[in-house]
């Protein structure tokens, strides 16, 4: 590796983290102090409930990044494979060599956490002078360093240094014999799962889907039955994450269909499936931003459609328009507020879907000469990576509204199944128009960069990179 340098945009999501995870502890005690200002009783029941809903979100952000990162060091280890191989065959072992990677993934958590702390201490700060100063909060004291705030630098630190030692395993999947190689990432390795992780993921489904089958059951009776279908929910999506390679390739290929008769669209489908491994990191981390807006979202919209129907049940449609109107307001900023709590995850997880596509194409340099050397123009080439990449989004947002809508429902059904029926899904239009038009910028900003830098090498010096 070169330094910290190659670890440039994992910084960045450690930052991220951390930054997100400094205003949440900072906020719950500001909140708790303005309140004490007007004399209100429950100030600690407040701020004790801020508290936990603020680590639950950084759990989530934390998750999120964590997945980011380790699939960050597994793309950045499998496009120094041969690198890699010839340290091994000078007499370096597979052991020492992800010691040092793990020691660097620390290294990195660490400066990331520490620019994540100042800055997201420096945000929370401007915020509050602007909220006192525009009248929002009271003109009192706050404490904007509580001890608090090392309890989400250190967890960043951890996520990152985990995350880090979980990615580098793939260097003991490398060996000497590899240094004579042309190839930039196995196709051995990318054209099948472990049968490990297989059973792993396997076992997270039908596991998660177990307990949230149980939710639904009990659902009619307590609504503490969302606690398991909850827990249910995540122990199924990693399900999905760990088995990444079992299933998005099928998506890729369903997505990969539409428009095959172009021989650019084919070719670009047919690289996406070509190396699942690669493909499946670079998408499994917006799959996982765009499954958590959604599942809030038509969480909260069964939820108003539910209050909404039960309200004009009790009053015999005696409700007038203006209350169902202000109900109706009320869940829309409540949805707003949560979508930028829980945007910010789908930010940490577009920087990684970013950071891996850019790696992808600059790792298929010698690919992408080879082809301009069998006649495809740089126009030609630059569709087909562009083309490759949506396709990658589309798979990844379609996966993400698929599961997002049934861990959304479940969610509502579970919580409001007591009231004794069975609730639909509401998924809101507004959501769906967010994250496709975001999802498809996103496709097309993150190879812009790389693309224009691999296109200036000219076809001979890229056959040569090796």
């Amino acid at each position: 590796m070169n330094g910290l340098r190659a670890f440039a945009p994992t910084i960045l999501v450690a930052a991220l983290g951390t930054t997100f995870g400094s205003a949440l502890v900072i906020a719950p005690g500001i909140v708790a102090e303005a309140l004490a200002t007007s004399g209100l009783d429950g100030v600690a029941t407040v701020r004790a409930i801020l508290s936990v809903i603020g680590w639950l979100f950084l759990g989530i952000a934390l998750y999120v990044g964590a997945i980011v990162t380790a699939n960050t060091c597994a793309t950045l280890i499998a496009g120094q494979t041969r690198v890699i191989a010839l340290q091994r065959l000078v007499g370096a072992t597979g052991a020492g060599l992800r010691s040092r990677i793990t020691r660097t993934g620390l290294l990195v958590g660490l400066l990331g956490g520490l620019l994540g702390t100042v800055l997201g201490t420096g945000l929370t700060a401007l915020f509050v002078a602007v909220l006192r100063g525009s009248g929002f909060l009271p003109d009192t004291r706050y404490t904007l360093v509580p001890w608090e705030l090392a309890l989400p630098l250190v967890a960043v630190v951890l996520a990152t240094w985990g995350a880090f030692a979980s990615g580098s395993r793939r260097v003991l999947t490398v060996t000497p014999l590899q240094a004579l190689s042309a190839t930039v990432e196995p196709s051995h390795d990318d054209l099948r799962a472990g049968t490990g992780r297989r059973v792993w993921a396997v076992l997270l489904i039908v596991g998660g889907v177990l307990l949230m089958l149980l939710g639904l059951v009990v659902s009619p009776v307590s609504v503490l039955a969302v606690l398991p279908a909850a827990l249910g929910g995540f122990v199924s999506f990693t399900g999905v994450a760990v088995g990444a390679t079992i299933v998005m390739p099928p998506v890729l290929a369903l997505i990969g269909r539409i428009g095959s008769r172009d021989p650019v669209v084919l070719l670009a489908g047919r690289n996406a499936l070509r190396a699942p491994a690669r493909t499946s990191r670079a998408t499994i981390g917006l799959v996982i931003g765009v499954t958590l807006l959604v599942t809030f979202a038509v969480a909260f919209g069964i939820m108003q459609h539910v209050l909404e129907t039960e309200l004009l049940a009790t009053t015999d449609g005696a409700v007038t328009p203006d209350l169902i109107s202000a109900q109706r307001d009320f869940f829309v900023q409540v949805n707003a507020v949560v979508s930028v709590i829980v945007g910010f995850s789908a930010v940490i997880a577009a920087v990684g879907v970013v950071n891996a596509l850019a790696l992808g194409v600059l790792q298929r340099r010698r690919e992408l000469g080879l082809l301009r050397v069998l006649g495809l123009t740089g126009a030609q080439v630059r569709r087909m990576i562009v083309t490759e990449a949506v396709q990658m989004v589309v798979a990844a947002v379609v996966t993400g509204l698929v599961l997002g809508t049934v861990y959304g429902w479940v969610g509502g059904q579970t919580l409001l199944g007591s009231l004794g029926s069975v609730v639909t899904p509401v998924l809101p239009p507004s959501t769906v128009v967010v994250v496709v038009v975001g999802a498809l910028v996103l496709a097309v900003v993150a190879t812009v960069a790389p693309v224009r830098r691999a296109m200036r090498v000219s076809p001979t010096a890229a056959l040569a990179v090796d």
